[in-house]
């Protein structure tokens, strides 16, 4: 009888592993109608991924986090970038354990980066505070070393193009003084 029960439990894991699969190599072609109803329908958790690594949407721009301690009602410090990337060594192949964390807020801040739109209203990005992107960027900020034991601080995503960086960063997001 258990193992009656096994067989079903391992059917039914394989077979919605397999419809996810599916789905995921269907959805791999964003133009389709096919494509844009599983992704806006269907897929309401965010279950399928797109994976578009050169084409047709290459990354052309670099972003940058950076963030700045309110150090009293008129004086604030100098910005300060936070690494999202970094150089990689002759051994980052088999010894990288930064990569993960470094990895999840590039992504996060990409996250970010594309649900501003969808939060803007009348009284600008109120609930863009809320969004669990924001809040993850708040919390990695909030966790860089403190100067002066200040209470509050600042993010700012800026984005820059091109590899030579002739034009200056444009500014993307600035956040509101949160208290940390």
């Amino acid at each position: 009888m258990a193992t009656d029960i096994n067989i079903i439990y391992e059917a039914i894991v394989a077979s919605f592993l397999a419809i996810w699969f599916l789905l995921t190599v269907l959805c791999q072609f964003r133009s389709t109608k096919f494509s844009n109803y599983i992704r806006h329908t269907i897929d309401i958790f965010g279950l399928v991924p797109l994976w578009t690594f050169f084409a047709p949407n290459p990354g052309k721009s670099d972003y940058h986090l950076l963030y700045r301690d309110k150090i009293d009602e008129e004086n604030n410090s100098e910005w300060e970038e936070m690494d999202i990337t970094e150089e990689r060594s002759l051994w980052s192949w088999c010894w990288n354990p930064d990569k993960r964390d470094k990895k999840i807020l590039s992504d996060v801040i990409q996250s970010l980066i594309s649900s501003i739109p969808h939060y803007k209203s009348a009284n600008g990005y109120d609930l863009l505070m809320f969004s669990m992107p924001y809040l993850i960027v708040l919390h990695a900020v909030s966790n860089c070393e403190c100067q002066n034991g200040t209470a509050h601080r600042q993010f700012m995503l800026a984005e820059t193009s091109g590899y030579l960086k002739e034009n200056p960063p444009s500014v993307i997001l600035l956040s509101v003084f949160h208290e940390i």
